[in-house]
């Protein structure tokens, strides 16, 4: 068939779609003569009869089935390319919905909404800073953030950067009640750990998140430590101020104690006992038909957390000079 007639195809596959030459032509905004002439055309070239005609309908031959069913998805990818290019022409807008684990969205993913918002000005940012688990689909959530795990199986991952949890407390707390330097003497100190205490719920003893042991070393087969303290907190934030407040030793996610490590205000201990494998990941729904805007977001917040020397540093290097 000659090259020239590969433009009548768009014409063969919206009137095979609706069954008639003139739904075709309006849809394209030509006559239906045009539309009934191209097809002929088509026709010729090919050497086929592509539809039976009637002066009421028009129906696919067997030939014309045949060729509807290989010609028809790749002009729909071609239409998807060519909407997705103009789409990338143009200035993107609308709303991208955000979900980020607590800790690491207030220390380093909001400090880099300014720069984005300045160059995608009419593209809105919904950020819910959240370290529960987020079904992405469910709660119309187009980019999650979160520590390890996939919220979902059908959701693509993409590592941010390595995650270790690192032990520390406050100057004025190792100033009363000593330094540890084994992870047995942890029983005699107070640990703040992530949780709910036990409390009494109709008669009975209920553990909600309640955590006793602290696990170290590899993530992928950790060891645990019996841990004990007054204190317990549902989030890492709350944790990292009872411990900026002397309360006691916590576990916490290295990004967010570094920046105290360095104003003098918590001290690292135990190298040993740092938990190390785990990852912080970015989430999302699909590759497919998804809008120039959330794209953009997942690309630049990819690039500029990985260049975060913080971020993708060894661990035990970047605590070395406080331990």
């Amino acid at each position: 068939m000659a090259t020239n007639h590969y433009g009548h195809l768009p014409h063969f596959v919206r009137a095979a779609q609706l069954g008639n030459f003139s739904a075709a032509a309006r849809e394209f905004g030509v006559s239906a003569v045009a539309v009934s002439k191209n097809i002929a055309a088509l026709e010729a070239a090919l050497g086929v009869r592509l539809f039976n005609r009637s002066t009421r309908s028009v129906t696919l031959t067997a030939e014309g089935r045949n060729f509807f069913e290989r010609c028809a998805e790749p002009l729909r990818a071609i239409e998807e390319a060519g909407r997705l290019a103009q789409q990338e022409s143009a200035a993107p807008t609308g709303v991208v919905r955000v979900s980020c684990v607590k800790p690491f969205g207030r220390g380093y993913v909001i400090p880099l909404l300014q720069r984005f918002g300045r160059r995608y000005p009419q593209v809105r940012i919904e950020f819910s800073l959240d370290d529960r688990i987020v079904d992405l689909a469910q709660e119309g959530v187009d980019i999650g953030i979160r520590a390890g795990g996939m919220p979902t199986a059908s959701a693509i991952a993409r590592e941010i950067c390595p995650l270790s949890l690192v032990l520390c407390g406050a100057l004025d707390y190792f100033a009363h009640y000593g330094v540890p330097r084994t992870t047995a003497d942890l029983a005699a100190h107070n640990c703040l750990r992530l949780g709910w205490p036990e409390r009494e719920e109709d008669g009975g003893t209920r553990r909600a998140g309640h955590l006793n042991a602290w696990r170290i070393g590899d993530a992928a087969a950790p060891q645990e430590v019996p841990v004990r303290g007054n204190f317990a907190a549902s989030d890492f934030l709350a944790l990292e101020s009872a411990a900026l407040a002397g309360l006691g030793l916590v576990q916490a996610p290295l990004p967010l104690v570094l920046p105290h490590f360095r104003a003098g205000t918590l001290r690292p201990v135990l190298p040993a006992a740092m938990l190390h494998g785990l990852s912080i990941q970015l989430h999302y729904r699909s590759r497919k038909h998804q809008p120039v805007r959330v794209k953009l977001l997942i690309e630049f917040l990819l690039a500029e957390l990985r260049a975060v020397a913080d971020l993708s540093g060894d661990a035990k290097a970047l605590c070395a000079p406080y331990w």
